[in-house]
């Protein structure tokens, strides 16, 4: 009879262990527990056991582990989404994208950049050489795209080299400037391949060498407009104008300067320094002109009979500014001085408030 006691009290002993075992991990102390709280360890969540436990079974208690692990688990979710979006979003493949799309932009925008060209105006008339304003219209309005930075580089692309190459040159405008390398000719009046004839020499002098060149470029070539231009705070006026002492050939050049140093300093008595060389720099151009007319018949006959427009202008190193001063401001006289043969044309020697007074016409 004890054994069957004694088994039933084994029984219940059995069923209460389980009982108990089942009541405690309700309050998260059964070691499965520890498995949960692992698991939110791999998501960078609690270690407790009791905080894992609450999460799963939901209950209603207002713990901040409790908060803070379904946080921290669903950080991967949206990683998870994004990966597989390949659209062009904020949220999908970003740096690549943008990447794309900034090389897909600048390939269209080099694939459309020739269409909004204008074509020159020399382009337009082909054979047809433009009139002697029309030359100097075209070289205002490229030095003002220059200026302000909307420069349109015409006539510079390889079918342009092409064209020049196997039709030959047809320039509408010759300048004779300063060797400078500060005075970039074709930017600086936004011009292309084989419009512009240029003669570059220290102090924009007209010397011998000079003068055959324009003379090519006027008779030969058969350009409208002929430009003499000086430049602000030119070396060769400088070196005349402080009284150095040079010697060869350069000393030979600078001596051109001489005449409209001259003449700066007997219109502005005391005038010295940066002011002497840039009231010196502006007779000097007026120089040149005198030099060109006077020992080119040539040149003096096409100015003469309104083949050739010649104009002075002075470039602004600082801002790129071209000025244009017009024709000599006496231009006339000097013409009928030589063409008589009378006088050697004085004229030149004009008082500097009277060229001025005629500078920009």
């Amino acid at each position: 009879m004890q054994k069957p006691v004694s088994t039933l009290v084994l029984s219940l002993m059995l069923l209460a262990g389980t009982t108990a075992a089942a009541l405690a991990d309700d309050h998260g102390h059964a070691a499965p527990a520890h498995g949960d709280s692992h698991a939110t360890d791999d998501h960078g969540g609690s270690s407790h056991g009791s905080d894992s436990h609450a999460t799963e079974t939901k209950k209603p208690v207002a713990s901040t582990p409790a908060k803070k692990t379904p946080a921290s688990t669903a950080k991967p979710a949206p990683k998870a989404k994004a990966k597989p979006a390949e659209k062009p979003t904020a949220h999908a493949g970003e740096p690549a994208e943008a990447k794309s799309d900034a090389l897909t932009s600048k390939a269209d925008e080099e694939n459309t950049a020739p269409a909004p060209k204008i074509v020159p105006v020399s382009m337009k008339t082909a054979a047809e050489t433009p009139t002697a304003d029309q030359a100097l219209q075209l070289l205002i309005e490229g030095n003002s795209r220059w200026v302000s930075n909307r420069t349109e580089n015409p006539s510079t692309e390889v079918s342009r080299r092409a064209e020049v190459s196997a039709n030959g040159q047809k320039p509408f405008a010759t300048v004779l400037t300063c060797a400078d390398s500060r005075i970039p000719l074709e930017r600086a009046f936004d011009r292309g391949v084989g419009e512009i004839f240029a003669i570059r020499v220290a102090g924009n002098i007209a010397g011998e060498s000079e003068t055959g060149t324009i003379e090519y470029g006027l008779e030969h070539l058969k350009t409208p407009l002929l430009v003499v231009m000086g430049h602000t705070k030119c070396g060769a006026v400088a070196a005349s104008a402080s009284g150095a002492q040079l010697h060869g050939a350069i000393g030979r050049l600078v001596g051109h300067v001489q005449p409209a140093l001259d003449r700066a300093k007997k219109a502005n008595p005391g005038l010295e320094g940066d002011a002497l060389v840039a009231a010196t720099v502006r007779e000097n151009v007026w120089q040149s002109v005198y030099d060109l007319l006077k020992n080119s018949p040539e040149i003096r006959e096409q100015a003469s009979t309104g083949k050739v427009k010649v104009v002075g202008a002075i470039y602004d190193l600082a801002t790129g500014k071209v000025e244009f001063m017009g024709e000599h401001p006496w231009q006339r006289e000097v013409l009928a001085a030589l063409n008589t043969g009378t006088s050697e044309a004085t004229g030149t020697e004009s008082k500097t408030a009277t060229v001025d007074e005629h500078a920009g016409h």
